[in-house]
């Protein structure tokens, strides 16, 4: 019996460290939505104006504040996992809770980069919205295309 506990809270705790981990590297092969909006081809095609773009610069940099402090409190609850995990006595209670803390910081996360890119999407212009929506359309049927070969 104890070691089918031992071997289900080890397969439990890799499963946090290894969501952690996806969820924080973010996506590399694709382009930061934020870099894009701000640089000069990009805020030429779009026209967009300088407030705009300070806005938009704003945004991007209380995300990404956002996103460190989320790099720094996972590190401590993954020790407190560990920690929990390697305990001669599983506490099964303490691990359910350090689990359960770390879905509703990453849930927030989320819920914070959501509400980035709807203030950076309300920010654009109608007609800015539909070049920038052309543009994606392009780029996605590109990236298509490319999968293809």
């Amino acid at each position: 019996m104890n070691v089918k506990l031992l071997i289900s809270s080890i397969v439990i705790a890799v499963a946090v460290f290894s969501s952690t981990a996806v969820l924080a590297k973010g996506h590399k092969s694709g382009v930061n939505m934020y870099r894009m909006l701000l640089s000069e081809r990009a805020a030429e095609k779009l026209d967009l104006t300088v407030t705009q773009q300070a806005k938009i610069k704003s945004i991007a940099e209380s995300e990404k504040a956002a996103i460190e402090l989320f790099k720094n409190t996972k590190s401590t609850k993954r020790n407190e996992v560990k920690t929990i995990v390697q305990a001669e006595v599983f506490d099964e209670v303490a691990f359910r809770q350090a689990f359960l803390a770390g879905q509703n910081e990453r849930l927030e996360l989320a819920v914070l980069k959501a509400k980035n890119k709807n203030a950076v999407w309300n920010t654009l212009t109608l007609e800015q919205q539909e070049k920038i929506e052309s543009m994606m359309k392009k780029r996605k049927a590109k990236m298509a295309k490319k999968r293809e070969k």
